[in-house]
């Protein structure tokens, strides 16, 4: 099999160099620390990080390409599925600080085809999971398995899957929903008049400085440095990547992208106060979830630590990114065989407190 260079959907980017301290710290105590809590044939890239300061640590086992036994390295990208949505309210959020867009607007003023009721929806409650906009884009895939593969953007497929009758009113309840973030995209790509990938390079990518992440595109599991998600069974698990989901779910990654991009969202004032007060601010107790994202507490030895918890299931791919918000310490894991991320989580949250040790 022959895999297709990879190519970025711009180069603003390129050049950036990798965190620093991988190959040469693998004497640290923090390298065996991550070996004692990967269950055997682990086959992704995990990292750690003791704080800000301190270089982060990688591990890569088990194969990227299975059928050519190309081996998962520190580089490998991986898809991190709803770990995207975290990365799409920080563009918001820039957006909202440059004077773009106002979260407690209605996205009727972006998006005035929409029915009244669902354009009197904020933008505060789609990125919240609290808008009562049903998903319309999973009531047709259930009837229809091609809508997976449409090549339409944000903008027609919200026009398309979010005209429903709100199923509750806005902001009583907590709905996890894919159309939700399609709206989303819709509203950055209508009050910029740029695509919502662009905004996300332009915004958050190149001011982080990574040069491993973007969005992925059609045949994607077959560019060179990705790596390919299988199932249980061993067979490829690599769902399309259709462009009106990019909000939700089609950014890959890093594990030193990812932790770069948190540092610039938490650490090196990407965001205004104000705008990095509405990241952090939980809006359903019960699901930990604020905007694009959760932020839990992991109780440690040396007390409780509020972090940041992305996490992300596309196909095969799975994805944690644990980011304490107080010291910049960050446990990144990124799997491609499919595990559970109740699993993933859990072996997450015991590295988490095993950096106290």
């Amino acid at each position: 099999m022959q895999r297709r260079q990879f190519i970025h959907l711009s180069s603003l980017a390129a050049g950036a160099a990798l965190l620093p301290g991988c190959a040469a710290i693998s004497s640290l105590a923090t390298g065996p620390l991550i070996d004692r809590h990967l269950p055997p044939g682990y086959s992704g890239v995990v990292a750690v990080r003791k704080h800000a300061d301190s270089p982060l640590v990688t591990r890569a086992s088990g194969l990227a390409l299975r059928e050519e036994s190309q081996a998962n390295t520190k580089e490998t990208r991986f898809m991190i599925g709803s770990s995207t949505k975290w990365i799409a309210a920080v563009t918001v959020l820039r957006l909202v600080d440059l004077g773009m867009l106002d979260l407690g607007a209605p996205i009727a003023r972006h998006l005035p085809e929409l029915p009244a009721e669902n354009g009197a929806v904020t933008l505060r409650q789609l990125l919240s999971h609290r808008s009562g906009i049903p998903n319309g884009l999973a009531e047709a895939l259930s009837k229809d398995s091609k809508v997976r593969d449409l090549e339409i953007g944000p903008v027609e497929a919200a026009l398309r899957f979010a005209k429903g009758p709100l199923a509750f009113k806005p902001g009583e309840r907590f709905d996890y929903s894919v159309v939700n973030y399609v709206l989303v995209a819709a509203i950055v790509e209508r009050a910029t008049k740029k695509p919502f990938t662009e905004n996300v390079e332009a915004l958050v990518l190149g001011p982080a400085g990574v040069k491993d992440s973007g969005f992925a595109a059609t045949g994607y599991e077959d560019e060179v440095g990705m790596a390919v998600g299988y199932a249980a069974d061993g067979k490829r698990k690599t769902p399309s990547a259709p462009p009106m989901i990019a909000a939700s779910g089609t950014l890959y990654s890093t594990a030193a992208d990812l932790v770069a991009i948190a540092d610039a969202v938490y650490r090196k004032k990407l965001l205004s106060p104000a705008a990095l007060r509405e990241l952090s601010t939980v809006h359903d107790a019960g699901e930990h979830y604020a905007l694009g994202g959760r932020v839990q507490t992991v109780q440690t030895k040396q007390g409780a630590r509020s972090l940041a918890w992305e996490t992300g299931a596309f196909g095969g791919y799975k994805s944690v990114l644990a980011y304490d918000l107080a010291d910049g310490r960050a446990v990144v894991m990124l799997n491609n065989t499919d595990m559970t991320q109740t699993e993933l989580g859990k072996i997450a949250t015991t590295l988490f407190q095993s950096l106290d040790s």
